[in-house]
């Protein structure tokens, strides 16, 4: 049991922003890895220490903070644009060049996705009436594809 904890301590204490995680899952590791303390420390017969409550305190004083709150709103926000940004493209890319087999000798055009959506999307969001708004959309298009979720080019059948 002992051996199963430690294991668990190591691991959680391993979850750290310069090892790829979040600053969210950094929080709760944390946190966690307090618990696993404490039960090493029961099963040791070992009094916790004062300053891990007020560890704790301080942990969730700045998890209540209207700092910490801004800053989860606005990663809520920005990813429920994406989101949002990302199903609009998707039924546009496939209402433009919906996905079927290629014909023999059909002549293709490939268009980039930017150029593509930022007119599209700028009217369907009425995101084209400033510059701030569409640097926005753009570089949030550019960012779905930079992750993968957007492709960066489409081949379209090219026009006679």
């Amino acid at each position: 049991m002992r051996d199963r904890l430690l294991h668990r301590l190591r691991s959680l204490m391993a979850r750290s922003v310069a090892n790829g995680a979040t600053p969210e899952e950094e929080l709760v590791a944390a946190r966690m890895a307090g618990k696993v303390m404490a039960q090493l420390d029961a099963m040791a017969g070992i009094a916790p220490l004062p300053e891990a409550k007020t560890v704790a305190v301080e942990i969730r004083a700045e998890r209540d903070s209207r700092e910490y709150q801004q800053l989860l709103e606005k990663n809520t926000t920005e990813s429920l644009f994406k989101a949002a940004i990302q199903e609009l493209a998707l039924e546009h890319v496939n209402r433009v060049a919906p996905p079927r087999k290629r014909l023999p000798g059909e002549q293709m055009e490939r268009v980039g996705i930017v150029p593509l959506l930022e007119p599209y999307l700028a009217m369907v969001l009425a995101a084209g009436s400033n510059r701030l708004g569409l640097d926005i959309l753009r570089r949030t298009i550019e960012e779905l594809v930079y992750d993968g979720q957007l492709p960066p080019y489409l081949d379209i059948p090219a026009s006679r």
